[in-house]
């Protein structure tokens, strides 16, 4: 039941005129209507501006996780507001989810549900709740500051679709189709540190946590790369075994990207980022290196941080042909054996 500065309104304002509350319920049926008519499965989702959210976390391990679910705390929209309708004046418009309580001169006030609690959306059914659904809608003043949002229906439809397709791309590629193999490489290619240290499973599900914020953060800002650029690099490109490269080095203590904006190995300083790209070092550091006029440097680099160790530890042969391309080393249609003594010999020699 909808009530009117305490006074219900009742079906019969509609067809009577000289109804005190006709204009209001012509306002309600009005409403109703354009509703029904933008909602055609009598479907409205009033969904939460801002959740879910993310925020620095731990693992079981207690080590750090930098993007983890944030819990979503309970939100109370109030069933009572005051609002101007039209060219009505303001007027307290109450919604009661149960029975209104009988108060003396024909006045109701609210029952016991003063408030409805919700998470990140509430579904409200038109046909079945039209009360709510005209409240939320057109009185309610968590839609008029943002708080919360009404979706478009066909629109809604559309961006359900894709956020279901990305979503079964990213657990596909992260949980089936990208091996225990390539996995390590992949993680430290978008950033996970210390993968070494980590379980497969526990990194599959950073990685998932990490590719479904950046598809957030990607409507905002095109160049962060998401669940698409994570699927078309899992063939491993260059840029994917270079930031792996780097990573590893990080994780090592070999390479340390200073608060100045500094990337130095030990006290050899490398590049400077300008404060431009200070959001993207990784980025920066990458495109610097494999910048043409840069060779010597990328070499230098590689040279710097690169030993037997990790060259005896190489499984994926990609990076055998990668690191045979930066010494100028000739891979192409000969034996990998000899293209790793050739790349050994360059970067440790004896």
């Amino acid at each position: 039941m909808i009530l009117l500065d305490q006074k219900p309104l009742e079906g019969d304002a509609l067809n009577d005129k000289d109804h005190k509350l006709h204009e209001f319920a012509k306002e309600y049926d009005n409403t109703l209507k354009e509703l029904r008519s933008k909602y055609k499965d009598g479907i409205i989702r009033f969904k939460r501006v801002g959740w879910p959210k993310y925020t620095k976390g731990a693992d079981s391990a207690f080590r750090e996780v930098p993007n983890m679910l944030e819990p979503t705390p309970p939100m109370r929209i109030p069933l009572k507001a005051y609002a101007v309708t039209g060219s009505l004046g303001k007027h307290l418009w109450m919604c009661c989810l149960d029975a209104p309580v009988l108060l003396p001169n024909g006045l109701s006030d609210m029952g016991r549900k003063k408030t409805l609690s919700i998470k990140e959306e509430v579904i409200v059914n038109i046909n079945n709740e039209p009360d709510l659904a005209f409240f939320l809608y057109k009185i309610s003043p968590f839609v008029r500051r943002r708080l919360l949002q009404v979706i478009d229906p066909i629109a809604d439809d559309a961006k359900i679709g894709e956020e279901r397709r990305v979503e079964a791309d990213r657990k596909s590629a992260v949980w089936h189709r990208l091996t225990d193999e390539r996995l390590p490489m992949m993680a430290r290619s978008y950033g996970i540190a210390d993968v070494d240290n980590k379980q497969p499973n526990a990194i599959r599900q950073e990685l998932e946590t990490l590719l479904e914020k950046n598809d957030q953060l990607q409507k905002q800002n095109p160049i962060i790369k998401g669940t698409k650029e994570f699927v078309e690099e899992m063939k491993i490109t260059e840029g994917v075994l270079l930031r792996n490269f780097i990573q590893k080095a990080v994780d090592d203590n070999k390479l340390d990207y200073k608060g100045d904006g500094r990337w130095k190995i030990g006290e050899k300083g490398v590049v400077q980022v300008p404060h431009s790209e200070i959001s993207r070092p990784v980025d920066y550091l990458c495109n610097w290196l494999m910048l043409g006029n840069n060779t010597e440097k990328y070499q230098e680099f590689i040279k710097d941080l690169i030993n037997k160790d990790y060259l005896e530890g190489i499984t994926e042969s990609k990076e055998w042909s990668w690191l045979a391309k930066i010494a100028g080393v000739s891979y192409n249609f000969k034996k990998l054996d000899e293209v790793k003594g050739n790349v050994t010999e360059f970067f440790c020699p004896v």
